[in-house]
């Protein structure tokens, strides 16, 4: 009798392969790019990372129709652009998804910044919106109304920055260095509009992206696509570097002890 807590050495090997090659597909969304205060950007890069030339942020609220690892899911984020050592990319701040199964993978295979929250995309007609929602408050709205089409550009590749981390058992620092994992995006779109649209950041306890506020809003976009990824590490982080920011994606603690403690006087 084989349980379903240990695999054999064959079912190891290919959920391994599924590890190495994720594919996201059928996926449908709005973006938008912005620009910040550059010093806001310096501030919530941990060291190795740097700002780029521009303060560029940018936003996106999906739905992911097909995958090779997981069932339809929501996906947003908010990330910042950076370079490390002549790569440029950007650094996800936060990344809520809608399933638990979405948050387990890529927070344990990349070390991403997520959490389960409600996410929405709603296409009608010429008008397209995403929204995001945590403890009842719609923190995150991108909206807008289709301009033009726009031709999908050819198949092109991104990087996405993380810090992939465990806390110390006995919650001093962590169990190791942490290591920075560098994503490489592949894949395209099938279809690109341009949006006459805007981006609301509201304030949330837990997930603070009005501290990353909108200065000029560069363009807004609805797309349809394909994304796959790959993974790698770029190089291993001393632990006292990386301590302030460890706590980034995660729900403030400290409120959450408080709450707890006013439910129990």
């Amino acid at each position: 009798m084989q349980l379903r807590y240990v695999k054999t050495l064959e079912e190891t090997a290919a959920l391994q392969q599924l590890y190495a090659e994720p594919a996201f597909e059928r996926s449908c969304g709005v973006s938008a790019v912005y620009e910040t205060d550059p010093e806001i950007i310096a501030a919530v890069l941990p060291p190795p990372l740097q700002p780029t030339d521009e303060p560029l942020v940018t936003v996106s609220v999906s739905h992911i129709g097909a995958s090779n690892t997981l069932q339809p899911f929501g996906a947003a984020g908010l990330a910042v652009a950076a370079q490390y050592e002549g790569i440029v990319g950007s650094y996800p701040l936060t990344m809520p998804m809608s399933t638990d199964s979405a948050v387990i993978f890529g927070r344990e295979l990349y070390g991403e910044p997520k959490k389960v929250a409600e996410i929405n995309v709603v296409r009608e007609g010429d008008h397209a919106a995403g929204t995001v929602q945590r403890y009842g408050i719609t923190y995150l709205e991108i909206r807008g109304t289709v301009v033009e089409s726009v031709e999908p550009p050819g198949p092109g590749e991104s990087s996405r920055f993380y810090f992939k981390f465990m806390p110390a058992p006995d919650g001093d620092g962590f169990d190791n260095d942490p290591v920075l994992v560098r994503v490489r995006h592949t894949g395209g779109s099938r279809l690109v509009e341009r949006l006459d649209g805007e981006v609301i950041l509201r304030e949330s306890p837990h997930d603070p992206v009005v501290d990353v506020p909108v200065r000029k809003l560069l363009g807004v976009s609805y797309t349809e696509g394909d994304t796959y990824t790959h993974g790698e590490i770029l190089a291993r982080v001393p632990g006292e570097s990386f301590l302030p920011y460890m706590f980034g994606k995660m729900d403030d603690l400290a409120l959450l002890a408080k709450a707890a403690q006013t439910a129990r006087a």
